[in-house]
């Protein structure tokens, strides 16, 4: 009976009906009480009770407790149909059996017993772990599956509400996308590039010939740079105290960050007690504070006719709806959305750009390879501009090679089931949380021959062109595709070529091989690695 009621097994195994368990568990309840109250040792104290009496109130009480616990647990086991997974533990699911690190090893190896469709529980959380290509394609494009989850630690980063474009829903979340993306397009692709190329050609200007430098968080804060030119019109200087603390905590903030929930999620009290949760929040709150100082001097010289950047249109609309009900433009969504942005941005942009040079040093004949291309194409006369991307096939075979074998964004941001539906046959009960494992897509062995391997001409057609792949939603599908999808494309673009038409690299003398075993986090990073820098001409 305790089997059936808390799902003490393989969720396969043929379950005994509710109402059979609700019969015996009353029944025994009611044995037990009688026992109780058959009882007759006096009791000490003011009253005249007997320790019968005091034992059947105490009995009943716990009793009554232990029974209303086991129905609520009932009632939130994994229902009938839900997918397969590994067998859950009485009250706290599968918690104990979450990957630390990086998810998606567990994740794979649940898939080779399971299937490419998973199913998980957490106390009375639900899970859907999608890991095969067709079916992330599916789950990304359902509908049902648009949301995000409304949970504490998601509302404690934007204000109590829900906002952004990152883990908002609903209409505010239509409403700042929407923005956005307008913004986006307003920035002129020709303005985009320029700056591009400028912030690209500042760091070529600070690196010497010769010299040994850190690969890993070398683009870091040219990308931050871009991302912040669209946003604010403005550069961060590493060497004010107060932007390099905002950069650190960036940092942090990815690297300690989380796609499948933590443990406050399960339990909103530990927020107050949880020492990770009030480090996010301190963190959190030191980006949104360098964030609303820029707002404030924005507010200060706003002029509603030549608006400058994404801030200033901003505001602009938070006037214009001030009086409108409901309004979906604040400051605080502001706040949000510009962190969101440099989150989609800035940190996997910088990510792929130092995956790139790692790959380069371990595969110096692809770097060769991919630098006759260039002077081919370039010349010595020249930087690179986006026009190039048409006929440089085997650069932009390396970089999907890259992006495929070591994936920045392994683990998509967590979708959320908004009503009963079904997926791959399956039953998926409203308010599952829905885990999409994105690098799997780069390692099925149906569309990869040898996934292990890096093999830049896996994306070359016979004729050793270019073949853009259709199986590859690094950046997602449908309502949920990134806004700066394309911004991030061509920043790697730009950074990488403008790096290596100019430069070589190689493994400095006796340092040890780089490993390509990345940093965990919400998006991933490589390893620290350093790189020696020779200039090409």
């Amino acid at each position: 009976v305790m089997q059936s009621v808390v799902g003490f097994h393989d969720s396969n195994t043929e379950r005994v009906d509710r109402w059979t368990v609700i019969h015996l568990y009353s029944k025994r309840f009611v044995e037990l009480h009688q026992y109780f109250s058959s009882q007759n040792v006096i009791c000490v104290g003011t009253l005249e009770f007997t320790t019968a009496t005091c034992q059947a109130m105490i009995g009943t009480i716990i009793l009554s407790f232990v029974f209303a616990l086991l129905l609520y647990l009932w009632s939130k086991r994994r229902p009938n149909n839900f997918p397969p997974g590994p067998t859950p533990l009485p009250i706290i699911g599968n918690i104990h059996q979450f990957p630390q690190g990086h998810f998606w090893v567990g994740v794979d190896e649940w898939s080779k017993k399971y299937g490419p469709i998973i199913g998980l529980s957490a106390f009375d959380f639900l899970f859907l772990v999608v890991t095969e290509i067709d079916h992330i394609v599916a789950a990304l494009r359902k509908e049902e599956f648009q949301a995000r989850p409304d949970t504490v630690v998601v509302r404690e980063r934007t204000f109590g509400k829900i906002l952004g474009i990152f883990f908002g829903s609903g209409e505010q979340w239509s409403s700042s996308r929407k923005f956005v993306v307008k913004q986006m397009r307003a920035f002129g692709k020709n303005e985009r590039e320029n700056l591009i190329a400028d912030e690209i050609s500042r760091l070529m200007d600070t690196i010497k010939d010769g010299s040994v430098v850190q690969g890993n968080g070398m683009f870091g804060l040219s990308a931050i740079n871009v991302i912040w030119m669209i946003i604010a019109s403005k550069r961060i200087d590493f060497n004010d105290k107060r932007s390099r603390q905002f950069l650190e905590n960036l940092n942090e903030l990815f690297r300690n960050g989380s796609t499948s929930g933590t443990i406050v999620d399960f339990f909103p009290i530990l927020r107050f007690v949880n020492k990770k949760f009030k480090r996010d929040q301190t963190i959190t709150y030191g980006i949104y504070s360098f964030i609303q100082e820029t707002i404030q001097e924005h507010r200060e010289i706003l002029d509603p006719n030549n608006p400058r950047d994404l801030i200033d249109n901003y505001l602009i609309e938070i006037e214009r709806h001030k009086d409108s009900y409901p309004s979906y433009f604040s400051e605080e969504d502001l706040i949000v959305v510009t962190s969101d942005l440099f989150s989609a941005g800035a940190e996997s942009t910088s990510n792929s750009c130092e995956f790139v040079l790692l790959y380069m040093i371990l595969f110096p004949e692809v770097q060769k390879k991919m630098q006759d291309e260039l002077d081919h194409v370039l010349g010595r006369s020249r930087k690179p501009t986006l026009a190039d991307k048409a006929q440089l096939h085997y650069t932009m075979a390396v970089l999907n090679e890259v992006e495929r074998i070591n994936s920045v964004a392994p683990a998509a941001v967590p979708h959320y089931c908004t009503k009963d539906t079904t997926f791959g046959g399956y039953f998926i009960p409203k308010d599952t949380m829905v885990l999409l494992n994105l690098r799997a897509v780069g390692y099925d062995t149906k569309y990869w021959k040898s996934p292990e391997e890096f093999t830049p001409e896996r994306f070359l057609n016979t004729e050793g062109q270019y073949s853009k792949p259709s199986n590859m939603p690094t950046f997602g599908l449908g309502q949920r595709t990134c806004v700066g999808e394309m911004l991030a494309r061509n920043t790697i673009f730009l950074f990488t070529t403008t790096f290596f038409e100019k430069f070589s690299i190689s493994l400095p003398p006796g340092e040890p091989e780089p490993s390509t075993e990345p940093l965990p986090g919400f998006t991933t990073a490589p390893r620290p690695f350093k790189i020696n820098v020779k200039s090409r001409y």
